[in-house]
């Protein structure tokens, strides 16, 4: 049990900055005579291409160029071009929009890169930027048909029903101007209009513009061919779990006390919540409806069980203590129909933002709960989904912690029926067993699911049928797995959400929805008929972590997001259940299964005797480091026992879903031993390549940590730990943590970037830790 506060982390004085990188690096050797021609060529052929291209009610089209590389280029060499960079993959493949339609200054550059050299000079004008180019063209139909079609059996144009309609999401290319958006958006109606399409809504955020369309699929087939289009997908589905039970008795329980005046505010958004629920009704702060025909309540069944885990926890313990006073406030936002599925009239993207906007500004809410995912949008390690991305900017914006559930895994019986039994654990770590959108979004919190028990109950003993999948803390059967994307670590932590087991008399896979013993417990949505159902999902494992949060924000309610993120994962532990069932599939396994695992919330919300937490926020501008003093006191150094230094930062960085690397801005930190301020300070003075990392430390300064930097430096929550069991006291009493931020393509209006940075000392020995690191009060002595 914690019992003091955290210490503060010193920053030591002094930051150092990287050098200006050059505007090419690595760009392959080529001779002018035979590659100049080459992309003049390429350039004319997209312009005659262009040229072809009809105008739309008199528009003309966009000029939107496909330009594959071989080398870097810095953005700020395509924009003396006229050309704005809409969208990068991971091959250095860029889609670039041209301002210049002639593209005058484009041409001019390879004529002079083919041209006599000029006297004095020993390489052809701008090689680097001619040199670094493959290849130059235009974007594909293929290119812009979505993923969701590919679930959906649509693997290609032509696959599309001429006279079918379908609900569509067009993402058209941000071009970073309100008015050449509006074009892009008018030309798309135009285009669709002659087949009878209509744009339902549209959403114009500050990197994303969506239009939602009912259209034939004639008409799509029209759209693909449109250059302002990046990606046409069908609407996500909501991946709620409606199934219930027959009964769950929960004996005598009376309602509590409502929540503190000041309390904390969870926003939930969800299918709503039934807030005549005799326990939720004195904790409800409000809601709202994403549809003005909905009334607010549950019709789903999905969101008041998601919120009374929120407010409460574990649900099951405050029954059985008959402890229902309220902690929190609870907002919800109804963001899904009595069918279980989004309203058409609005596209995702733009109701998830609107909702917390709203909550937050209404409410006060820091914290929200998205236990919501498509099931057909599975993260193949390719581009995130527009939900996501909207969920990271705006948590980024309003400085909030939003957690969301990995999802689920819903066909567990057709795919495996009895055989799944012999293939759990390892179809976990499936192409298909992979997050779903919006479980990708890099600064939110993503949770997986632990079982709570092996799900047999009683009668099961007669029945040699009914068999365990699971045994308690070890993954739930439907919990699904990273990485996300740039490979980073997901799901970030994971919870308690019910289990499934195999039922051999009905041959299907039966979770907490419809056998007690397999699931959690929670709300009814419908408290007439009873106030408690069994659960199982993800979806009730995300507000388990939401409640540990709002516990954290309360005690520290001035704290940024990333302080909380990095002290939820910096408590984490991964039950040795699962880790013996999993590291047989490989030593990642635990991480992408279980990530930082359980959050323990006694721990993050402080320190105790054996056990000190440190912490800073902070801020850091790009391409600079920083160095913090971490004091090691000898009884931590020579005392006999496993001793652990675990470091734990977060920070929230700009992302764009366009770009290859997703994260604008990255950081990364060492930990190091034996060294002294000096020579920190002086190998970071070494950074100044153009593309390089940040340097690496000699070996014997750096403290091995698990996991390593290479994965962990993938995301945006980089939490790891450096244990040994030996005398420690030859690398003496100060260990330095050296964090730096590195730009990529963030914007240079982009000045710093946030970030906690927190550390825990412990040592198995009961040793007084915590007293040795704080300074006595000097009680002055009476005259």
């Amino acid at each position: 049990m914690a019992q003091y506060p955290y210490l503060p982390l010193k920053r030591l004085e002094g930051q150092m900055q990287r050098r200006k990188p050059n505007g090419f690096g690595n760009a392959p050797q080529r001779e002018p005579s035979q590659h100049g021609p080459k992309v003049a060529g390429e350039i004319s052929a997209v312009l005659a291409q262009h040229a072809t291209t009809p105008a739309i009610a008199g528009v003309d089209p966009s000029l939107i160029l496909r330009i594959e590389l071989d080398g870097y280029v810095d953005e700020n060499e395509w924009t003396r071009l006229g050309l704005t960079i809409l969208s990068e993959d991971q091959d250095k493949t860029l889609l670039l929009f041209a301002s210049d339609k002639e593209l005058v200054e484009f041409r001019r550059k390879v004529e002079a890169y083919q041209g006599e050299l000029p006297l004095g000079q020993k390489a052809p004008s701008f090689a680097g930027l001619i040199n670094s180019i493959r290849s130059i063209g235009t974007a594909t139909a293929q290119d812009r048909l979505g993923q969701s079609f590919l679930e959906s059996g649509i693997s290609n144009p032509t696959d599309l029903v001429n006279d079918t309609v379908y609900i569509i999401d067009i993402e058209l290319f941000h071009p970073n101007d309100d008015m050449q958006a509006d074009i892009f958006v008018y030309r798309l109606e135009q285009e669709i209009a002659p087949f009878g399409g209509v744009i339902i809504n549209t959403y114009k955020g500050d990197n994303l513009l969506l239009c939602r369309a009912e259209v034939n699929g004639a008409a799509i087939q029209a759209l693909l061919a449109l250059p302002e289009v990046f990606a046409i997908e069908l609407p996500p589905k909501p991946d709620l779990q409606t199934d219930d039970l027959g009964e769950v008795t929960s004996g005598t329980v009376s309602p509590g006390s409502a929540p503190l005046d000041g309390s904390i505010a969870i926003g939930i958004i969800d299918s709503g919540i039934n807030s005549g629920h005799p326990l939720l009704a004195y904790a409800m702060r409000g809601s709202l409806v994403a549809h003005e025909a909905w009334p607010d309540a549950d019709e789903a069944g999905h969101g008041t069980s998601v919120a009374s885990m929120a407010a409460y926890g574990d649900v099951s313990a405050r029954t059985e203590d008959s402890d229902f006073d309220a902690p929190f406030w609870i907002a919800s936002a109804r963001v899904v129909g009595a069918n279980g599925e989004f309203p058409k009239e609005i596209t995702v993207p733009e109701m998830m933002e609107s909702s917390i906007r709203k909550l937050h500004a209404d409410f006060g809410c820091r914290i929200f709960n998205i236990s919501l995912g498509d099931p057909k949008l599975i993260y193949d390690g390719g581009r995130v989904g527009a939900w996501a991305t909207t969920l990271d900017l705006v948590s980024r914006e309003l400085d909030i912690l939003i957690v969301v559930s990995s999802g689920n895994q819903m066909n567990l019986t057709n795919i495996h029926g009895e055989d799944i039994l012999k293939n759990y654990p390892a179809y976990l770590m499936n192409a298909d067993s992979k997050i779903l959108d919006p479980a990708t979004a890099a600064n939110a919190l993503t949770v997986g699911s632990l079982a709570h028990a092996n799900g047999l109950d009683v009668e099961d003993a007669e029945l040699v049928g009914v068999r365990s999948v699971c045994d308690a803390d070890q993954p739930s059967p439907f919990t699904r797995s990273g990485p996300g994307v740039r490979g980073m670590i997901k799901p970030d932590l994971v919870d308690y959400g019910g289990t499934a087991v195999w039922d051999g008399p009905t041959k299907t896979i039966v979770s907490g929805g419809k056998k007690a013993a397999a699931g959690v417990w929670t709300f009814h949505n419908k408290p007439i008929e009873r106030l408690f159902r069994a659960r199982s999902g993800t979806s009730f494992a995300a507000p388990v972590v939401t409640h540990k949060a709002a516990i954290l924000l309360g005690e520290y309610p001035e704290s940024t997001a990333n302080l909380l993120r990095s002290m939820l994962a910096l408590s984490g532990e991964t039950p040795e259940a699962a880790t013996r069932r999993l590291t047989p599939l490989g030593n990642n396994a635990p991480l992408m299964i279980c990530g930082n695992g359980v959050a323990n919330i006694d721990n993050a919300m402080g320190s105790d005797d054996s056990r000190v937490v440190f912490y800073s926020e902070d801020e850091l501008a790009p391409d600079c480091f920083a160095v913090f003093e971490l004091p090691v006191p000898q009884i931590f150094q020579t005392t006999k026992g496993t001793r652990e230094i675990k470091v734990s930062l977060a920070f929230d960085p700009p992302v764009r879903r366009t770009r290859a690397d997703y994260l604008g801005l990255t950081m990364g930190w060492r930990l190091l031993r034996g060294a002294d301020e000096k020579a920190v300070f002086d190998n970071f003075r070494s950074w100044e390549t153009a593309e390089g990392e940040p340097p690496d430390f000699p070996a014997r300064y750096v403290c091995p940590t698990s996991p390593g930097p290479t994965l962990r430096e993938r995301g945006t929550l980089q939490c790891a730990s450096f244990k040994g069991a030996r005398d420690i006291s030859v690398y003496g009493d100060t260990y330095y943590i050296a964090v730096w931020c590195r730009r990529r393509w963030a914007s240079k209006d982009i000045t710093s970037q946030r970030f906690a940075l927190s550390v825990e000392l412990r040592h198995s020995a009961a040793i007084s830790l915590y007293n040795k690191l704080t300074l006595p009060l000097k009680v002055p002595l009476k005259a």
